[in-house]
């Protein structure tokens, strides 16, 4: 089986949108099996542009969702009842008969069995399923199919795996609150789909998905079984596909064209740093056959142009701009200290009016013992916030008592009081104030509507678009520094840049922009087209930064990879730079006197 590999998250969902839009115009009463998950939020996305502009008609459309918790409410937040309904079925035409998911409120064994049974036959009496959509757990998992589950088995009630409760436990406000079983469709089910696609995205799933695709078909790794349908893909983003040894680097393909130099001074780079030698020491001999022969006589020439390059890439006169206004578009109040902190400080050294525009509050990553410490300690900020909320006949210390008791009294896997909710908002925009006073930048807080509540995240809107679009009338930036990462665990990062696209379109106004990244992965080195180098003393400040965030030390919400942030960026940085010493472009360093590097990708 060959996995499809797109370059990004985005081109990945248009593509699997546009299968599902060929089945449904062909056969406009399409039995589709649907799944839930950050995964298929882009998919969604785009079939709700497909309908809205382009009249893809669902209306004879039937759906099957592949799982549910159990027991839940399906009004409940988490749901996936409520998912399905707030991030597709509400905004397309399917008629609600026509939509399933499997029932997840609570009740006896032998219920449960009839309705699996009845959920098994609703598919057959329905003609079976047309298109099945995957995607795929860090264990290997398909729905709620966890390691060991037979390929014959059916729609039943599944014990949930650690893995999958612990992925789980951002969304239900602690591991404690996630079920430990649910109902999910059988292997057997899913196999008897008449196409099936599983979507992978992620350097987070790179290693998942290479056991899926060149590991043993074994019961071990559910998603493995897939190799054994007749119609099968895997459609993976570029990054989810990193690790497969049969497709290591999506540039290298039998069509490659090495007359471009973009892409043969990433043939040369790789082979480089696979051999670990400088570009000067690598020769043809050092690549694959046919990057040698394809790429002929003009080796060297490549080769001494990557070099020159690399070098110019690594020069901050050159890169770094001086007296112009820049703004960072950080999603989260961390995410620009994580991944650029360093560069936004040279920025700001020459000279540059440097803003940050944070997306999101953060609230839901703010734990309830942080509030209560600062209550404790009469934080400025919050008794100030909350004196201002005082009703005439209520006294500070009532204010104080009645956010303890929303915390106190509020019901397992409940959102916040609206009070508290402002309180953990404060927490972060204090956070990350300091941090910027540190940089030399000034923080704008966008706190845009599709954060929603804690309990409801919303589509991107109008007025997230008229937030966005007020900050760039505001600013009037010259330069813009956008995240380049769409791993993050809730998908808030992507739908940041749905509502920066938006509004930079609607505005219509020329600037360059950079991408960065840092928190969730990082760019390659043969993606960078600026590396910002800093030494020691400036990775100990960018470390600086990043704990004055000291909300997220320990955070709720740490995602697939283990250490703290500041571990990962300065791991990350010295990584980068690493790279580049191997290549011969940076001088070699002492272990007590590194340097880094931050990678960013730049547009005009």
């Amino acid at each position: 089986m060959s996995p499809q590999i797109f370059p990004d998250y985005d081109a990945l969902c248009r593509a699997v949108a546009a299968r599902i839009a060929q089945i449904v115009r062909a056969k406009p009463d399409a039995v589709l099996g649907l799944a839930t998950g950050n995964t298929p939020l882009g998919v969604y996305d785009e079939l709700i542009r497909l309908h809205r502009e382009e009249n893809l008609d669902f209306s004879g459309v039937r759906t099957f969702n592949l799982d549910e918790y159990f027991p839940i409410s399906s009004d409940a937040p988490q749901s996936y009842h409520r998912f399905m309904r707030e991030k597709l079925f509400d905004a397309i035409n399917i008629s609600p008969e026509n939509w399933h998911v499997p029932e997840g409120r609570a009740r006896s064994r032998e219920e449960i069995s009839a309705d699996c049974a009845a959920y098994e036959a609703a598919i057959e009496n329905a003609g079976g399923l047309d298109f099945q959509l995957l995607g795929i757990g860090r264990n290997g998992h398909i729905g709620f199919n966890e390691p060991g589950s037979a390929q014959d088995t059916r729609t039943r009630l599944v014990q949930l795996d650690s893995t999958t409760r612990h992925d789980a436990a951002a969304e239900f406000f602690g591991l404690e609150n996630v079920p430990a079983r649910a109902i999910s469709m059988g292997i057997g089910t899913i196999l008897e789909a008449r196409e099936i696609v599983l979507m992978a995205s992620g350097e987070g799933k790179a290693a998942i998905v290479r056991e899926a695709l060149e590991g043993k078909i074994t019961s071990k790794v559910p998603a493995s079984f897939l190799r054994e349908h007749p119609n099968a893909s895997f459609c993976l983003a570029r990054d989810a596909a990193s690790l497969l040894s049969s497709l290591p680097h999506s540039w290298r393909q039998n069509d490659a064209d090495l007359s471009d130099f973009g892409v043969a001074r990433r043939v040369v780079i790789d082979a480089a740093l696979e051999h670990g030698l400088t570009l000067s020491e690598v020769t043809a001999q050092h690549l694959a056959p046919a990057d040698a022969e394809a790429m002929g006589a003009s080796f060297d020439d490549v080769r001494a142009q990557t070099e020159a390059d690399l070098r110019a890439r690594c020069d901050d006169e050159a890169h770094l701009p001086r007296g112009q206004r820049i703004v960072c578009l950080s999603p989260h109040p961390d995410d620009d200290v994580i991944c650029c902190g360093a560069t936004l400080e040279k920025m700001a050294a020459r000279g540059n009016t440097v803003f940050v525009a944070y997306g999101v509050s953060g609230a839901n990553a703010v734990r309830d013992q942080d509030v209560l410490s600062l209550l404790r300690a009469r934080d400025a900020r919050m008794i100030s916030y909350l004196e201002s909320e005082l009703s005439p006949d209520k006294s500070l210390d009532e204010a104080i008592f009645a956010v303890r008791a929303a915390i106190f009294e509020r019901e397992s896997g409940a959102p916040d009081a609206p009070t508290l909710r402002s309180l953990k908002r404060l927490v972060r925009e204090g956070e990350a104030a300091q941090a910027c006073r540190k940089m030399g930048a000034t923080p704008l807080f966008l706190d845009l509507p599709f954060y929603g509540d804690g309990a409801h995240r919303l589509s991107v809107g109008v007025e997230d678009v008229a937030k966005m679009r007020a900050m760039l009338d505001e600013v009037q930036p010259d330069l813009v520094l956008l995240t380049g990462e769409k791993n993050d665990p809730h998908g808030t990062h992507r739908q940041c840049e749905i509502t920066f696209e938006t509004a930079a379109r609607e505005r219509g106004a020329s600037f360059k922009t950079w991408h960065y990244r840092g928190a969730w992965d990082d760019y390659a080195l043969g993606e960078g087209d600026y590396f910002s180098i800093f030494d020691r003393a400036a990775m100990e400040r960018k470390i600086d930064l990043i704990l004055d965030h000291a909300s997220q030390l320990d955070a709720m919400f740490p995602g697939t990879q283990s250490g703290q942030f500041w571990e990962r960026a300065r791991d990350r940085n010295r990584a980068n730079a690493r790279g580049l010493q191997t290549l011969g472009i940076l001088p070699p360093s002492r272990s007590f006197d590194p340097i880094y590097a931050e990678v960013f990708r730049i547009s005009d």
